[in-house]
């Protein structure tokens, strides 16, 4: 795991959490690769028996980078050579890359809570989904809206 994402398990509840509070827990490359760690490690945690998905700071999480987005469309940022094309091809079994982050939580064998605050946008509002349950403060502000 990197420095986007906490996991602290006390008494089989895996408290984890998106930690990139500068950015409201934008969705950027490293942050896919911890979501996807996280759940790919919790599948097989003894014990577990509830996962909390969590936004540090002031945000659930803000959705796609949008200054990441922007060097992806403009070409400066380039995915490696054996990522493929991350938006299509099946590269984690039914989903791709970007599917895989809301999925993961769909795998684990135990009830995934979703605490959400602040804005759950774009990618993080789809992130939310894939919680089992979900428990949104009365002022978070919820929104999804593809690229035009």
């Amino acid at each position: 795991m990197n420095d986007r994402v906490q996991i602290t398990i006390e008494d089989g509840v895996a408290d984890v959490r998106l930690v990139r509070v500068d950015k409201m827990n934008a969705l950027d490359d490293a942050m896919f690769e911890a979501l996807a760690a996280a759940g790919d490690r919790l599948k097989s945690e003894p014990g577990l028996r509830c996962v909390v998905l969590s936004g540090e700071g002031r945000a659930f999480c803000a959705g796609l980078d949008m200054g990441n987005f922007g060097r992806m469309a403009d070409g400066s940022r380039r995915p490696a050579a054996n990522d493929g094309d991350r938006l299509t091809a099946r590269t984690h079994g039914v989903a791709n890359r970007a599917q895989y982050i809301v999925w993961v939580w769909r795998e684990l064998p135990v009830p995934v809570i979703a605490a959400v605050h602040g804005v759950a946008f774009g990618g993080g509002f789809q992130l939310m989904l894939g919680a089992d349950m979900r428990f949104v403060a009365p002022d978070t502000r919820l929104a999804v809206l593809e690229i035009k």
